[in-house]
C-alpha cells in the first residue's frame, strides 16, 4: 500500500516530529463521573549523534471509568521519520500497527479534529499517522505503550533543531513529563539553546551533552525546541533569523561564546574591589550571609588576581586601602579581615564608592570590576542620589565596572539601577526571604572569568540597526553573550567580533546566513521587542520623556503585545475580557480561545503563588504599567519589584507572552475581543469578504489551499483575519 506523509494527527497528546501519541476510545462511555483515559507519564529518551535523532517514547496511560473499553492509539510519523517498533504491553503480548495511506489518513486527520475541537491540532497538517486498535483497556488499569522512530533534524546555516511538539496535546501543564536527550556530534558542539523551556546542560567533553528538562512539571502550551550549533574555534558564534515575509525586514538573534574546552583561551587577569555595607541594618542573618559570600568572592580569585575590600557604614574602613595580588597569604588576611566585619552605624555610600574608584591606577589597561553591596539608603554624607551620581560618574574611569547588589526593599533602585547601567554593569535585587549568600555567589561566578573584553561587532555588507544590548559586555568563560537585531538585506555576512585579551588586541571572524524568508523562529520578534521596550524605559526613566520616545513604546506595546506605561489599558482589557471569558464558561457558552484562556489565566495564578514576579502575574503586569518614580522616590517593595521585573524582560531569552488576550503569529498581531481573535490589519470588522464555519469542508479546503495559514487558524474559531487581500471571518 503506498503511503504518503500527507497529514498530521491530534487529539489530547497528539504530535509531529519527536513527539507523543494519543490513545482515544472511539466510542465515549456514559455515565456519572465517566472521564476520558488519563495520559499519566510521558518518558522521552532521545539520541542524536550527527544530525539523526533515535526516539524512545513511553506512555503510561489510565483507564479511570468502571468498564473495560478498547481504544485507538495515534501516532503522527515525521516527515523524515521512520517508525522502527511499537509494543502495547498486555500480558506480555506486544501488538503491531500500521500506516495509513494517505486518503485515510486525510479523512481521519480531519475526522479527529472535528471530534476533538482542538485548533492547535491544525498548526500540525502534513504527515501521516500510525494506527493500532488496543483491547481491552481493563477498568481502573494502566496501559504502557512504547514506540521507537528515527528522524533527521532540520538543518540550516551551521544549526540543527530538534522540535518535540507538546502544544497539540490540549494539555497546559503536563505533571509528569521527563525528557532526557544525549547529544553527540563528530565535531566540536556549539551553542546550546532551548527558546521555549528551562533545561538542564551537561558538556560531558566538546562533542558531547546530556539535555534535560528542569523539572517534570513542563509548560505544554510550546512545543519543545532545542537549537544547537558545531563549532570549532576559541570563540564561536550562533545566529537564528525570522523573516516571515521577504517585503518586510528581518530580525535576527545572535550567540557569542567561549569554547570551555579551548586550552588556547586564557582567562584575563582582573581587578577586584568588593564594597560592602555593614551599617546597622545588616545586623543578623544579613550580615552573615554577606561574610560568607563575600569568602566565596575572595576564595574563587585567580593567581594573576588582585583586589580589596571596602566596608562602610558612617565612615569607612579598609582592608588594605590599595590593590594585593591574590596570593594565598593575602587571601588568608582577607578571610580573617571579613571575619571581623561586625555592623553598627549609618550608611555613607558615596565615600565607600569614591574610596574603591581611587583605588584603580588609571595607567592600568586591567579590568576593574566593584562589586558593591547594601541594605539600605545614603544617611551619612552625601545624601541626596542626584549629587552621588554625578560625583561618581566624574571618577569613573575606562575599564571600571560597577556590579550593584541591592538587599531588602528599603534601597533606591534609581542609584543602584543607574550606577551599573552608566559603567557597564548591572545590578542585582535580593529579596527578603532569598540567600544573600547563594545569589551574590552566583552571580561572581559567572562574571568571574572573563576571556574577552572591549567587543566591537562589524556586520560587514548586512545592514543591521536596533542592535540590543545597545553597548556591548565581556564575554566569561561559560557564559554566552546573547545579541538581538533587525536586518534589512539578505545573504551571507561576513561578521568581525573584535576585542582584547591580557593587553593583546583579538579578531574573530564568522560566516553567517541572514536568510531571505525564515517563518519558523517568531520567537525571535518578541525577544527583540522586549529588549527596545526595555532600552526605551530606561532611556525615559533616566533622562525624562520626551514625546518620540513615548509613541515608540506605544507603538511597540500594542504590535507585540507588550505592557508598559503607556500601553496599560492592554492589562485593563485583558481583565475584562478574562471576566467575560469565565462567565461564559460557567454557563457553557464559552468558545475555545475563552476556554482556553481561562484555563491558562489559573495556571499563571498558580505559578505566581511559588514566584509572584513570574510573566503575567499581577505583580509583574503591575510593576510594567507603573511610571518611572522620581529618583529620590525609587525605594520600597514595589520599586525593588519593578527593577527585578525590568531585568526579567531584558534578559529573558524563552516565548512567554506577557498577555493572554495578544498573540502574535508570523508578522500578524491578534486581539482577543468579545471571544473573537482579530487581526490588527482588518481595519473595520463591518466589511468581510468570506464567512467559513468552523471544522466545515469550507474550512479544511482553505487550509489546505493555503498551508501558510495553519498557524492562523490554529487561533481556534471565532476568528477574524486578513490574507492576501481578502478579509475572513471564522464563525462556530
Amino acid at each position: 500500500m503506498k503511503t504518503s506523509m500527507l497529514f498530521l494527527l491530534g487529539v489530547l497528546a497528539a504530535m509531529p516530529l519527536f513527539s507523543q501519541g494519543l490513545l482515544m476510545i472511539p466510542e465515549r462511555p456514559v455515565g456519572p463521573g465517566i472521564s476520558q483515559l488519563e495520559l499519566k507519564s510521558t518518558d522521552a529518551r532521545v539520541m542524536i549523534k550527527n544530525g539523526v535523532a533515535n526516539v524512545i517514547l513511553e506512555q503510561v496511560f489510565y483507564n479511570p471509568t468502571p468498564q473495560r473499553l478498547e481504544g485507538e492509539y495515534l501516532f503522527m510519523i515525521p516527515g523524515e521519520g521512520q517508525v522502527k517498533d511499537f509494543y502495547l504491553y498486555i500480558d506480555g503480548q506486544k501488538v503491531k500497527g500500521n500506516i495509513l495511506d494517505a486518503q485515510e489518513a486525510r479523512t481521519t486527520y480531519q475526522d479527529i479534529v472535528r471530534r476533538i475541537k482542538d485548533p492547535a491540532l491544525l498548526e500540525y497538517a502534513g504527515q501521516g499517522i500510525f494506527k493500532t486498535s488496543i483491547f481491552p483497556i481493563e477498568p481502573k488499569s494502566e496501559r504502557k505503550i512504547e514506540i521507537s522512530y528515527t528522524g533527521v533534524l532540520d538543518y540550516q546555516s551551521n544549526n540543527l533543531r530538534f522540535n518535540l511538539p507538546l502544544r497539540q496535546s490540549g494539555i497546559k501543564v503536563f505533571e509528569n513529563l521527563q525528557l532526557v536527550i544525549d547529544l553527540t556530534e563528530d565535531v566540536p558542539l556549539g551553542e546550546i539553546y532551548s527558546p521555549s523551556h528551562q533545561v538542564r546542560i551537561d558538556r560531558q567533553s566538546d562533542r558531547s551533552a546530556r539535555i534535560s528538562l528542569e523539572n517534570s512539571s513542563a509548560n505544554g502550551e510550546k512545543d519543545f525546541v532545542l537549537f544547537y550549533s558545531l563549532a570549532d574555534k576559541e570563540i564561536n558564534c550562533t545566529l537564528l533569523s525570522f523573516r516571515p515575509r521577504t517585503d518586510r525586514d528581518g530580525y535576527f538573534m545572535m550567540f557569542i561564546s567561549p569554547n570551555i574546552w579551548e586550552k588556547r583561551l586564557r582567562q584575563i587577569a582582573k581587578d577586584m574591589i568588593f564594597v560592602i555595607d555593614v551599617s546597622g541594618s545588616m545586623q543578623g542573618e544579613k550580615i552573615d550571609q554577606a561574610k560568607q559570600a563575600l569568602k566565596f568572592c575572595v576564595n574563587s580569585l585567580g593567581k594573576e588576581d588582585r583586589f580589596d575590600i571596602v566596608s562602610f557604614s558612617s565612615s569607612i574602613d579598609l582592608f588594605q586601602g590599595r590593590l594585593q595580588n591574590a596570593s594565598n597569604d593575602t587571601r588568608e588576611n582577607a578571610r580573617y579581615f571579613i571575619d571581623n566585619l561586625s555592623s553598627s552605624g549609618g550608611t555613607n555610600i558615596q565615600e565607600a564608592l569614591l574610596q574603591a574608584l581611587k583605588e584603580r591606577d588609571p595607567r592600568d589597561e586591567r579590568e576593574t570590576n566593584i562589586i558593591f553591596m547594601t541594605d539600605g539608603l545614603p544617611t551619612e554624607g552625601e545624601t541626596n542620589i542626584q549629587q552621588i551620581l554625578q560625583q561618581v560618574t566624574r571618577n569613573l574611569q575606562a575599564n571600571t565596572r560597577i556590579f550593584t547588589f541591592g538587599v531588602g526593599y528599603d534601597v533606591n533602585t534609581f542609584l543602584l539601577d543607574k550606577l551599573a547601567l552608566d559603567s557597564q554593569g548591572s545590578s542585582v535585587y535580593v529579596k527578603p526571604n532569598e540567600n544573600i549568600e547563594a545569589v551574590v555567589s552566583g552571580f561572581y561566578a559567572k562574571i568571574s572569568q572573563p576571556v574577552l573584553i572591549d567587543l566591537q561587532l562589524d556586520f560587514g555588507a548586512i545592514r543591521v540597526y536596533d542592535l540590543y544590548p545597545v553597548k556591548l559586555s565581556n564575554i566569561f568563560q561559560g557564559e554566552r553573550l546573547t545579541i538581538l537585531g533587525r536586518y534589512r538585506n539578505a545573504g551571507e555576512g561576513q561578521i568581525k567580533l573584535s576585542g582584547k585579551q591580557q593587553g593583546a588586541d583579538r579578531i574573530f571572524h564568522f560566516s553567517k546566513s541572514f536568510t531571505q524568508r525564515e517563518s519558523e523562529n517568531d520567537f525571535i520578534s518578541k525577544l527583540w521587542a522586549n529588549r527596545k521596550v526595555y532600552h526605551l524605559l530606561t532611556e525615559i526613566r533616566f533622562k525624562g520623556e520626551n514625546q518620540e520616545l513615548v509613541e515608540s513604546i506605544r507603538a511597540l506595546g500594542k504590535e507585540y503585545g507588550i505592557v508598559t506605561p503607556y500601553t496599560s489599558y492592554l492589562v485593563v482589557e485583558q481583565q475584562q475580557e478574562l471576566q467575560q471569558a469565565a462567565n461564559q464558561v460557567a454557563v457553557g457558552t464559552a468558545s475555545v480561545s475563552q476556554r482556553q484562556i481561562t484555563g491558562a489565566e489559573q495556571k499563571r495564578q498558580s505559578q505566581a503563588e511559588v514566584d509572584e514576579e513570574s510573566v503575567g502575574s499581577a505583580v509583574f503586569l503591575d510593576a510594567l504599567s507603573a511610571a518611572p518614580a522620581a529618583a529620590e522616590q525609587s525605594s520600597g517593595r514595589d520599586a525593588v519589584l519593578s527593577s527585578r521585573v525590568m531585568k526579567k524582560m531584558e534578559q529573558a531569552d524563552k516565548d512567554v507572552s506577557m498577555l493572554l488576550t495578544v498573540q502574535r503569529v508570523g508578522e500578524k498581531t491578534f486581539y482577543l475581543k468579545n471571544g473573537y481573535w482579530v487581526d490588527e490589519e482588518v481595519k473595520s470588522i463591518s466589511n468581510i469578504d468570506r464567512t467559513i464555519s468552523y471544522l466545515s469542508d469550507g474550512y479544511f479546503s482553505l487550509l489546505h489551499s493555503e498551508p501558510d495559514l495553519k498557524k492562523i487558524l490554529a487561533l481556534g474559531e471565532n476568528l477574524i483575519f486578513e490574507w492576501e487581500g481578502i478579509v475572513y471571518k471564522i464563525v462556530q
